[in-house]
């Protein structure tokens, strides 16, 4: 779909619930870019999914807002001028139902690549009508309503009610196929049937007459067999007698998308109508066996079906559908074929008087819409590497805070137990002093980009690094109960794969150094320019301890850690009573590996 139908439904949405219910409704339907394009194609499952997420945040239900986007977009397309072209449709509502189709097929200059879905009017009455609705998309059901229910009350302030008589699934399931019945007040019809009846006392016309003044007709009955066509359409298939022979051998319904069988052509009379011209394979004997494919080198009719009670068959009256003579040279047709009475020979020389303009114009807006699409690319891909920056540095919940306008210091809060780890890197003094300044800068890289590596298989965050010291934490911002397990698993990952590294660099061990301690800490956004996220409170200083009285290659844990990882299946050993410095004596344990069958 066109990025028009998605601004109308920015647009109201963001005036009648407000930007906050706008965001909220993004972030639900999983769309990253909050800025549409008028001219630019979009996935049809956006306008639905947000209808969803609408729903979600309002209890709503999602057919409601599928119908107020209907009426959005009523409202939304008279800044461009569309209303004009809806109330010049017709004076009265049947009119503009029973020529939509013809709207959308004048529309298609504007919008090239529109998928335009089909309507036509299978009955009607003075209380209203029964529509068809054809589209290859899926759940529009109610936008449809909406769209119809708005048209009707502002432009010609009807009285509309709609209900659904039927849904036809679709035979290839890619598409619909919807029967509405429409209740207003149809009085025009009985005035339209007054004068089809006073038509009726007119003189019949001969078909010799009709076929003169539309030498590109046809004519068939309920079998669908031709009983007359146009001199010019004999020309074309340049065969002596089509009389007698099935429609389906010569003509392909290009437009409403329904099949060509009577039925159908019978309600099809108030609706534009096209017919590609098919050119058989003269070699082929049967109809399946004829080559009928779509080509642009086939002509294109256009115009309308009209039922001849005196004839029991269907005249299909029509002019060629050219628009330059390039298109008129390949379909084997001049000038001197085009009827004068109609517009046709205007349409062409005007088509080719203005084709070079119009193609350079239209090579320049392709062009400009394609570097726009790329900058939206590239946009899209700049704001997602700032995302996961960002997101390294400050927790995801509280960067979508401190967008949302929030002031950092509003994200400060308590966590009542959390678990905080402290790695560092021994004798880093002396590794300094060993190898070249290049060497420790790169050995501190492929040992953080290691440990980065391996964290994010875990709920923890990363809080910061300090020359060879790495912080992390589980349980904050992100509360969970299995904060613990989470940081020993990370810690015993971290052990393991930190020899290999060491091994490759010094060709022997250089161990790394842990301490866990789980309890309460403050949190939150500290700084202006420069915002960092961080850990307050005694905990914090307790695992700094943990990690400085410990071993190399080992995992040192505290008394409230170790309590929370045996429950765990964890195994660990009790090292004894220690006196840490500022905290005196503590029971602390080590952490030797994890149980096969411990939660994960």
């Amino acid at each position: 779909m066109y990025g028009m139908l998605l601004e109308s439904v920015q647009h109201f949405v963001r005036k009648e619930y407000g930007d906050q219910m706008w965001l909220q409704g993004l972030e639900g339907s999983a769309f990253k870019n909050c800025v549409f394009s008028t001219h630019q194609v979009y996935p049809d499952h956006i306008m639905k999914d947000l209808a969803a997420a609408f729903a979600k945040h309002t209890g709503a239900e999602i057919d409601d807002f599928m119908r107020f986007f209907g009426r959005c977009f009523v409202r939304f397309f008279s800044h461009y001028g569309y209303d004009k072209l809806i109330r010049a449709s017709g004076r009265f509502f049947r009119d503009f139902i029973h020529g939509i189709d013809n709207l959308h097929h004048q529309m298609r200059f504007s919008y090239p690549r529109m998928q335009s879905p089909s309507f036509y009017v299978e009955s009607e009455d003075v209380f209203g009508a029964v529509l068809h609705y054809r589209s290859k998309r899926q759940g529009f059901t109610y936008y449809v309503i909406g769209q119809l229910v708005e048209i009707a009350t502002v432009v010609y302030g009807l009285e509309l009610e709609i209900s659904i008589i039927q849904d036809i699934p679709d035979e290839k399931g890619t598409g619909c196929h919807i029967i509405y019945h429409l209740r207003f007040d149809n009085k025009p019809y009985k005035k339209v049937q007054q004068i089809r009846q006073e038509a009726k006392d007119l003189c019949p016309v001969s078909w010799i007459y009709l076929f003169r003044l539309f030498p590109f007709g046809v004519a068939f009955d309920n079998n669908m067999i031709i009983m007359e066509v146009g001199g010019k359409l004999k020309e074309i298939f340049q065969i002596s007698d089509l009389v007698g022979k099935p429609m389906e051998l010569f003509f392909l319904l290009h437009r409403p998308r329904v099949s060509f069988n009577w039925e159908n052509v019978v309600t099809l009379q108030e609706v534009v109508v096209e017919l590609e011209c098919l050119t058989p394979d003269n070699s082929a004997t049967k109809p399946s066996d004829r080559r009928c494919s779509i080509s642009t080198r086939n002509l294109f009719l256009k115009g309308q079906m009209r039922y001849v009670e005196e004839w029991k068959g269907i005249v299909y009256l029509c002019v060629p559908l050219l628009s330059n003579i390039q298109e008129m040279k390949e379909v084997g047709l001049y000038l001197t074929d085009l009827c004068i009475h109609d517009r046709s020979r205007e349409i062409v020389l005007a088509g080719w008087q203005h084709c070079a303009r119009l193609e350079n114009s239209y090579e320049k807006q392709e062009e400009r819409s394609k570097r726009l699409e790329m900058n939206l690319k590239m946009w899209d891909e700049w704001k997602k590497k700032g995302d996961e920056m960002l997101y390294s540095m400050i927790p995801k919940p509280v960067a979508e805070r401190l967008a949302n306008g929030e002031d950092p210091i509003n994200t400060c809060e308590t966590f009542e137990e959390v678990s905080v780890l402290f790695s560092e890197v021994v004798d880093f003094s002396v590794l300094c002093s060993r190898i070249t300044a290049r060497e420790v800068v790169s050995y501190v890289n492929d040992v953080y980009i290691l440990f980065d590596r391996i964290i994010d298989q875990y709920r923890v965050f990363k809080v910061e690094t300090v020359g060879q010291v790495y912080l992390l934490v589980s349980g904050a911002p992100e509360k969970h109960r299995h904060h613990a397990s989470h940081v020993a698993e990370a810690a015993l990952d971290m052990m393991s794969h930190i020899f290999l590294l060491d091994k490759l660099y010094f060709g022997k061990k250089v161990m790394i150094r842990i301490g866990i301690h789980t309890g309460p800490v403050a949190a939150g956004i500290v700084g202006r320019k420069m915002l960092r996220y961080c850990l307050f409170g005694d905990t914090v200083n307790t695992a700094a301890r943990m990690q400085t009285h410990g071993e190399t290659g080992k995992i040192h844990i505290s008394e409230n850690t170790n309590h929370q990882l045996v429950q765990c299946g964890f195994i660990t050993e009790p090292r004894g009573t220690i006196n840490v410095k500022g905290k005196g004596l503590m029971k602390t344990y080590w952490l030797l590996k994890r149980d096969e069958n411990c939660w994960r």
